[in-house]
């Protein structure tokens, strides 16, 4: 199936408006969490990114050693790659998936399957967080908040599309 048949068929499946493809790439906001998916023609795959936050300087070393057993054979990553920008130190989750045996109906649930794990390591990063921490993240939240395109991620981001 190629890409754009997936893209529109898992959002009319489940009511999202449809994406805007552009040069291979489509954005949702799905359940409140930023998902791009990009496809790779030369590879015959899709990859899909979420970025799952920041963490707090004081937890860098221990996440990171979380994150990397997580990655050994996909012990804890649900064969998923946890990882981080190097441009703005966000931490992501980011999978790949072959198009040649994929339906709507799959590709959905594999989506599904997808969020739900980055909403589990969302959650391991929030719990790291130390309450000053988070006060430091609203107070810069608010000095360099900015309006989000529709179809785009904000500045900095995995993707550029």
């Amino acid at each position: 199936m190629q890409f754009e048949e997936l893209i529109n068929g898992f959002a009319g499946r489940f009511g999202i408006a449809e994406g805007q493809i552009n040069d291979g790439a489509a954005v949702f906001d799905i359940d409140g969490m930023t998902v791009g998916f990009v496809n790779d023609e030369t590879a015959a795959t899709v990859m899909v990114v979420a970025e799952i936050g920041y963490p707090p300087p004081d937890a860098n070393g221990k996440l990171g050693e979380v994150m990397l057993k997580s990655n050994y054979l996909y012990n804890g990553s649900n064969g998923a790659v946890l990882c981080m920008n190097p441009e703005t130190s966000a931490y992501a989750l980011m999978q790949t998936w072959a198009l040649d045996p994929l339906d709507v109906e799959t590709f959905a649930k594999n989506v599904e399957s997808f969020i739900n794990n980055a909403e589990k390591w969302k959650d391991v990063l929030l719990g790291m967080r130390t309450a000053e921490s988070a006060k430091e993240d609203m107070d810069n939240t608010e000095k360099n908040d900015l309006p989000e395109d529709e179809g785009t991620f904000p500045s900095g981001s995995f993707l550029r599309v």
